[in-house]
């Protein structure tokens, strides 16, 4: 089978489109998609379209290219973001369309700075079209939706195998939290000796983060019931490992019924031997399996904005050095603000770690990062999910 991917573009009408017109665009675009497997989502406001197109890689681009981009009925078509998917955001619609307003595309935060006055979808770039798209996801315009069919899917609970034993090493487990939410994001699965031992500080447990510990960690996180992302460290010791860690990484995935959307890599650079593009060309052929990516140490070696092209990262990690007294250091807080406004840019999440002090989580969240670890939030805990705590309560 070929990849599942999602294309999204914008574009400008020709002209005024009114509801009738919208209607008899759906009603063609939906026997021709429906014949090709393609599901998707229309936007229109002010003149301007925003979709977003799910299907086989060649039917959709051949769609996109051959069709679309030489319909005369729009103008100014720009492709935004063609990339593998892992499963359908509208797998259970045909087509669909909502006529929204430039207010309500307003209160999405990252967005609001593009939709004011006669601005159009055509200004978008990557990082805000995934905004739109996980916006409307999280249930905005659903209601307006014209012609179109949902059906909530609901996946029986499963079984966990027995957990997996290992006589040299186990893992704490440190919680991501999200101040937005005020609920656990994401547990990091940090590698420990049987004793309860770092790493570091502990013979046994491995000096990398190889397939086998990665293998366990997921049994183990399972076991406690995992109900959110699982961080898992990958220091492969060569890039052309790379390819078999992510599928054994997988494969533990499968057996204990954790869905791959829910596993990030943490990538270190600066531990990678070998052609870092290359290895950011692998990373890409798994985007498929749902798989996230985070560049850890932000900020510091090797991983820099130079990596953000090539390696695509759902989420960045700020190093230790810029979150470090960042609260009073003024060339840190410079960093911090650049890093931010490009990550908002590109659509990435940033992830503040190591952050021990209120008055550096203060300063980090009046700058809008919304996720964070550390020791103000929790602790590791050794064979449990720790329970986090949110210091402005």
């Amino acid at each position: 089978m070929d990849t599942l991917i999602h294309l999204i573009y914008s574009s400008a009408a020709a002209h005024d489109f009114s509801t009738n017109d919208l209607t008899a665009l759906l009603e063609k675009s939906k026997i021709n998609n429906n014949g090709l497997g393609v599901t998707g989502m229309l936007l229109y406001t002010d003149n301007s379209f925003f979709q977003i197109l799910e299907g086989e890689r060649d039917t959709v681009q051949q769609l996109f290219f051959d069709k679309i981009s030489k319909d005369m009925r729009h103008t100014k078509v720009v492709m935004i973001v063609n990339e593998a998917i892992a499963k359908r955001s509208f797998g259970d619609w045909s087509m669909g369309y909502a006529s929204i307003s430039p207010e309500e595309v307003g209160q999405i935060v990252g967005l609001n700075d593009f939709f004011t006055g006669s601005s159009c979808f055509g200004q978008i770039d990557s990082g805000r079209a995934k905004k739109l798209l996980a916006a409307f996801k999280e249930g905005r315009w659903r209601t307006k939706i014209k012609d179109s069919t949902i059906q909530e899917q609901t996946v029986a609970p499963k079984k966990l195998p027995a957990r997996a034993e290992n006589p040299k090493v186990s893992f704490a487990y440190q919680p991501i939290v999200d101040m937005d939410t005020r609920k656990v994001a994401a547990f990091e699965a940090l590698v420990h000796g049987v004793q309860d031992e770092a790493a570091d500080d502990s013979p046994a447990a491995l000096s990398h983060f190889d397939s086998n510990c990665r293998v366990i960690a997921i049994g183990i996180a399972c076991q406690l019931n995992l109900a959110c992302n699982l961080h898992l460290n990958f220091c492969v010791r060569d890039v052309r490992d790379t390819k078999a860690a992510i599928r054994d990484t997988l494969e533990a995935a499968a057996r204990n019924h954790l869905d791959a959307s829910r596993i990030v890599l943490e990538i270190d650079p600066d531990h990678l031997n070998g052609n870092t593009l290359s290895f950011a060309k692998i990373i890409q052929e798994f985007r498929s399996a749902g798989i996230k990516i985070l560049l850890d140490h932000f900020g510091t070696g090797r991983s820099g904005l130079d990596l953000l092209e090539p390696v695509k990262p759902d989420f960045l990690a700020l190093s230790q050095n810029c979150v470090r007294d960042v609260d009073s250091n003024g060339v840190r807080q410079a960093i911090v603000r650049g890093i931010v406004q490009t990550c908002a840019d590109l659509g990435i999440d940033i992830i503040a770690k190591n952050v021990d002090r209120k008055d550096e989580y203060l300063w980090l969240r009046d700058e809008g990062i919304h996720l964070f670890q550390g020791a103000l939030f929790a602790s590791p805990a050794y064979e449990q999910l720790a329970t986090a705590v949110y210091p402005d309560a």
